[in-house]
């Protein structure tokens, strides 16, 4: 008799968990202020959760205890700044995300279930996006009458020029979310790739209207490992191999002649960024940086202190003709930066653990589609020869954070599964 109220109490908070879930991709992209609060709430969560659960598996990450380590040491050069105050408050609150990241991967994508609710609502999100992007494109105005203030650009339903950068933050869960909803269906194998397929040149499109040019190119990064390891373990008939490529030609070349403008800014001004690297905004950002991280090369100029250091020396050694900017937009030269050798090198050791953990539990013998996607994730999130937004503050690093707590959950929950399937077999 007194158990019931316990079992009554575990259904009430599993649903309340499985409504979160279902919303949380909207909760993270929807604004900055509900990004921070649920990473806030997660930290405050997860102090609670290691205290009262000394064997728990939150306190056998390794790349968290790195994290700690790496906060501990924010914390003290915070000391070492122009202004303790701001950068030790800087600091402190960084914990929230990589938090928020362990309570996604240790506690609440626990099960398949959990996962594929989540993953569902961010191929809802997902499409919503592309689809109001492209409205906006083709109108002038998105579904809300947003108006994108840049010709070459689009907000989608966003204020900010980053339709693009925000859903390829989600685009691997809706991957994995379509890859199950297909499955489900028990469709012959022709139907399932020229979906998957579909999926990905509808990807490609949308990325390249948004005129985000690092988007595309990493869109394309996911899109190949995707394609790779479709060919791998469904081995499509090459009649289907050169369907798709004459396909994805025709939709090249069509998106060239009926969207010039935006060929111009996605792939030509790439190219000439690149040819032209040291006249291009990148380089004086980058070059600013190493500047400002030479006068503290071991600990950096303190956590989020980039723009003020920058505007504190003269006018004529300020980048032109941007100006001083936020970040340094590159993540390892922002971790340089700010937080110098030291903080760098702890930064890439959490990575090694990240990958080290992923690597060790994917399955990519038996489910090398899923397991490619997984792993593309963070190799995505992380990969260090693009430019990127900053993973230590906005809605943007909760979804950076967001997506490494799910790579890391999938991965897990793949091992689980795989070592239940042997014992039963």
């Amino acid at each position: 008799m007194s158990s019931t109220p316990v079992v009554k109490n575990d259904q009430k908070t599993s649903r309340w968990i499985l409504f979160f879930l279902a919303f949380l991709p909207f909760i993270v992209l929807g604004s900055r202020v509900s990004a921070d609060l649920t990473a806030s709430l997660s930290a405050g969560f997860l102090l609670l959760y290691w205290y009262k659960n000394p064997e728990s598996l939150v306190r056998k990450q390794a790349w968290f205890k790195v994290i700690l380590v790496l906060w501990f040491f924010m914390l003290v050069t915070s000391f070492l700044s122009a202004d303790p105050q701001y950068v030790f408050i800087q600091s402190f609150i960084f914990i929230r995300w990589p938090a928020f990241s362990l309570v996604l991967a240790c506690v609440l994508f626990t099960d398949e279930s959990r996962l594929r609710l989540f993953e569902k609502s961010a191929l809802i999100l997902f499409i919503f996006v592309a689809l109001d992007s492209i409205f906006q494109y083709c109108t002038g105005a998105d579904i809300f009458g947003h108006v994108s203030p840049d010709p070459t650009r689009l907000t989608g339903p966003f204020s900010k020029l980053l339709p693009g950068s925000y859903a390829l933050r989600i685009y691997p869960m809706v991957l994995i979310a379509l890859i199950y909803l297909l499955k489900s269906k028990h469709l012959s194998k022709p139907i399932f790739l020229s979906i998957m397929v579909l999926m990905v040149a509808f990807s490609e499109f949308f990325a390249f209207l948004t005129g985000e040019r690092v988007v595309f190119v990493l869109f394309s990064l996911v899109n190949t490992t995707l394609l790779a390891a479709l060919i791998y373990q469904e081995g499509p008939s090459y009649k289907f191999i050169l369907g798709a490529v004459s396909g994805f030609v025709l939709v090249a070349v069509s998106s060239i002649l009926f969207s010039p403008k935006m060929f111009a800014r996605t792939i030509e001004s790439m190219i000439q960024q690149l040819s032209n690297f040291h006249s291009s905004s990148y380089y004086q950002v980058y070059k600013m940086a190493i500047q400002l991280w030479s006068s503290s090369p071991w600990f950096g100029v303190g956590t989020r202190y980039y723009y003020q250091s920058c505007k504190a020396l003269p006018l004529e050694l300020q980048p032109k003709p941007e100006g001083c900017v936020v970040h340094p937009h590159q993540i390892y030269v922002e971790w340089l930066t700010q937080n110098g050798i030291i903080g760098l090198v702890l930064f890439i050791l959490v990575l090694f653990f990240v990958f080290k953990l992923i690597w060790q539990n994917l399955d990519f013998k038996n489910n090398s589609l899923n397991s490619a996607v997984i792993l593309v994730a963070p190799v995505m999130l992380f990969f260090p020869f693009v430019s990127s937004a900053s993973i230590q503050t906005n809605n943007y690093a909760g979804l950076a954070w967001m997506l490494l707590g799910w790579s890391l959950a999938r991965s897990m929950v793949q091992a689980k599964n795989r070592k239940s399937f042997n014992s039963i077999s």
